[in-house]
């Protein structure tokens, strides 16, 4: 590791080899539902649910390909913490947003890889977002656009019922370390 510009450590092998299968996209009611249930403070209807992108919102930030489609991060109601890594060729992009309405939704965190190969996505120590529900999308460069990655939702980097990750692909390998972020929280 270089000390002149030190990179965080990400143990890519944890997230090789992993099943996929296309996602089941959640509805409008069931977003509603899983929003409501977080309210209410019942943690089990937090974690990350896979949604349609809406043309418009697809078009203004770049993002489009065979896998497209965002996560909708159902947050509980408290700070949560924010973590991204990344061990891909292609430049990487993490784009969280507040909703998915192309004329409301507002930028929380853009972050790109600096180079390729570089396990730095966004601030070493991440964020803090104030909870509740979020939108990722995930992605990798291709010219001047961003081509969604395949992704899944885990357990991996978080205490059991206090955070989950969203891990993604750029390739059609299974090894799902390009593009990730760790929701955590108290």
């Amino acid at each position: 590791m270089s000390k002149r510009f030190p990179i965080p450590e990400f143990d890519r092998d944890a997230f090789k080899n992993r099943a996929w299968s296309a996602p089941v996209l959640l509805d409008a009611a069931g977003q509603q539902r899983l929003r409501d249930a977080a309210k209410r403070g019942e943690t089990g209807a937090c974690g990350g649910h896979a949604i349609a992108v809406d043309a418009a919102l697809a078009a203004k930030y770049k993002f489009e390909g065979a896998h497209l489609h965002a996560l909708y991060c159902v947050l509980p109601p408290a700070p949560v913490q924010l973590v991204g890594r990344s061990w891909a060729w292609p430049i990487q992009r993490a784009l969280v947003l507040d909703g998915s309405a192309a004329a409301t939704a507002q930028v929380l965190a853009d972050w790109t890889t600096p180079r390729p190969m570089n396990t730095r996505l966004g601030p070493d120590n991440g964020i803090t977002l104030p909870g509740g529900p979020v939108v990722v999308l995930l992605g990798h460069r291709v010219g001047e656009r961003w081509i969604a990655n395949r992704t899944l939702v885990s357990g991996d980097g978080s205490t059991a019922g206090k955070g989950f990750s969203v891990i993604s692909a750029c390739g059609e390998d299974n090894d799902f370390h390009a593009c990730n972020l760790t929701f955590s929280w108290r």
